[in-house]
């Protein structure tokens, strides 16, 4: 691993101030002209937050898999 010298970090960081002011600097453009709820009326009354939960099991094949244990390699169906 190469050591960093004081221009290439210099220059790293200026080059994340600038990143990070950029992103500051647009985030609240942005966040203003998102609306808060897409396609709902603000007069409509809420909705039911709990819903059912449907639960869906994969069942995988099992495959052969290899790994290496004291210094010999072993596969076996997993």
């Amino acid at each position: 691993m190469t050591a960093m010298d004081r221009r290439a970090m210099l220059g790293t960081l200026l080059g994340g101030a600038a990143v990070a002011a950029f992103g500051l600097a647009l985030t609240p453009e942005l966040a203003e002209a998102a609306p808060l709820m897409m396609g709902k009326q603000l007069d409509a009354p809420p909705e039911n937050p709990i819903e059912k939960t449907v639960v869906v099991v994969h069942r995988r094949r099992p495959r052969r898999v290899c790994w290496w244990h004291r210094g010999r390699r072993v596969c076996r169906w997993r």
